[in-house]
C-alpha cells in the first residue's frame, strides 16, 4: 500500500486541479469524504510516494550538485553500493531492500533489490568517477555488465527490471551503453536501465531538504566560504596535530606559487573549484598560524601535510585520490558540517598555495630540475 504524504490543507489545494473538487458551501462531512476520495485517486495514480520536493535557491542547488559529484567520485567499489542503499531507502522506503557488500556466500549478483516490480541493482564504481579510465578497465566493465546481468536472471528468475548503477560523472562510456542495449534487445521481456549522476540527482532532489542534507551533508556555499569561522580552523589544526607522532621538521620556507599549479596537477574541476573557494581564506589561515602562541606551528603543520602528501604519492594514487585522502585526513573522522568543511578546504587551500601539497612544477619540468 502506498502512502500519500500530504496534509488535509495540501489535499484541499490539490482539489482545485481535480474535476470533483467540492464547492465551499459543502458540509464538512462531504468535504471529508471527497478529501479521502482524492487521496485514494492520488495513491492509485502514483507509482511511488507523493512527496513535497525541497524548495532550494539556485546557489544551494549548485552547492548540492557539487557535493553529489564529489560523493560519487569518492564512491569507489562497495562505497557506491552503500550510497545507493541510503538513497533508495529514502526514495522507496520498505519497497527497497539493501544488500550487504560483504556476503561470504556470494551476493547473488544483487547490490540492492526493489520488491515491486522485482528489480535488481548492479553497482560499478570506478576510481574518480571514471575520469581517465583506461581501455582495459572499460573492457573489464563491459564484461562485468554481462556477468552481473546473466547472474541476476539466473538467481532471480522472476526479475522484471535490471539497473546498472555507476558513479560516472562525465557520462557512461559508449561501450557499456552498447552492451546494455545489446542485452536489452536479446531479453525483451525484461527492462534494462542505467542509473548514474543525473538519476541520482533527480532521485535525491525529489526528497525533503532534511533528507537531502542527511544524504549529501549540509553543503558549503560561496557565502559560507566568505564567513570562515577561525575557531573551526583551530579545532581542525589541533585535531591533526594530536593525531600525528612527533612534531616533524619545521617547513616554513617561502616559495613562489606557480599560477598554473591547479591545472598541471590534473585535479578534477570539482576539486579545483573547492580549492579556489578556499583561496579567499588562505591568507586568514596563514595569519592565524603566524600569530599562534606556538611560533613553530606553521612549520609543523606544513611538515605534517608535506609528509602525508609524499606518503600518498608513493602509493601510486592519482591526484583526485590524494585529495580525497588529504581531505579525510584533515577531517579526521569528525562529523562533517558546513563550518568544518569550509575550515578543512581553507586549510588545504593554504597548504596548496604554500606549495606544501601537490607539485610545484609540471611533471616534465620537475624531472629536468
Amino acid at each position: 500500500m502506498l502512502t500519500v504524504l500530504a496534509s488535509s490543507s495540501e489535499l484541499r489545494r490539490a482539489q482545485h486541479c481535480c474535476p470533483f473538487a467540492p464547492e465551499s458551501s459543502l458540509h464538512a462531512e462531504m468535504e471529508t469524504f471527497l478529501i479521502s476520495l482524492l487521496a485514494c485517486y492520488l495513491a492509485e495514480s502514483a507509482d511511488q510516494e507523493l512527496r513535497m520536493p525541497a524548495i532550494m535557491t539556485p546557489i544551494l542547488q549548485r552547492a548540492f550538485r557539487n557535493t553529489l559529484e564529489l560523493k560519487l567520485r569518492r564512491s569507489r567499489g562497495d562505497m557506491l553500493q552503500l550510497f545507493l542503499a541510503a538513497v533508495m531507502t529514502k526514495v522507496w522506503k520498505d519497497n527497497f531492500i539493501p544488500a550487504s557488500a560483504h556476503y561470504s556466500q556470494g551476493d547473488l549478483k544483487c547490490d540492492g533489490l526493489l520488491q515491486d516490480p522485482l528489480t535488481v541493482f548492479a553497482c560499478y564504481g570506478p576510481t574518480n568517477g571514471g575520469d581517465g579510465q583506461s581501455s582495459g578497465s572499460i573492457a573489464n566493465a563491459v564484461a562485468k555488465v554481462a556477468e552481473d546481468f546473466f547472474g541476476a536472471i539466473q538467481n532471480w528468475p522472476a526479475l522484471k527490471e535490471w539497473i546498472f548503477v555507476s558513479n560516472y560523472v562525465t557520462g557512461t562510456p559508449p561501450q557499456i551503453t552498447a552492451k546494455i542495449l545489446e542485452l536489452a534487445g536479446a531479453h525483451p521481456n525484461r527492462v534494462l536501465k542505467q542509473f548514474g549522476l543525473e538519476q541520482f540527482r533527480l532521485a535525491i532532489f525529489s526528497l525533503s531538504l532534511d533528507d537531502i542534507e542527511e544524504l549529501l551533508g549540509d553543503d558549503a556555499t560561496d557565502e559560507d566560504f566568505r564567513q570562515l569561522q577561525l575557531p573551526e580552523v583551530q579545532m581542525v589544526i589541533n585535531d591533526v596535530m594530536q593525531r600525528v607522532h612527533g612534531s616533524g621538521l619545521n617547513d616554513d620556507q617561502p616559495v613562489i606559487v606557480p599560477a598554473a599549479k591547479l591545472d598541471f596537477n590534473n585535479l578534477p574541476a570539482i576539486y579545483q573549484d573547492r580549492i579556489r573557494l578556499g583561496f579567499q581564506n588562505a591568507g586568514r589561515v596563514g595569519e592565524y598560524l603566524l600569530d599562534h602562541p606556538d611560533p613553530t606551528l606553521d612549520g609543523k603543520i606544513a611538515s605534517v601535510f608535506a609528509g602525508k602528501y609524499v606518503e600518498l604519492k608513493m602509493q601510486g594514487l592519482q591526484p583526485d585520490e590524494i585529495m580525497d585522502c588529504l581531505y579525510e585526513f584533515t577531517l579526521g573522522g569528525q562529523q562533517n558540517s558546513t563550518p568544518r568543511e569550509v575550515a578543512v578546504w581553507s586549510l588545504l587551500a593554504h597548504l596548496f598555495e604554500k606549495c606544501t601539497i601537490f607539485e610545484d612544477h609540471p611533471v616534465e619540468e620537475a624531472k629536468a630540475l
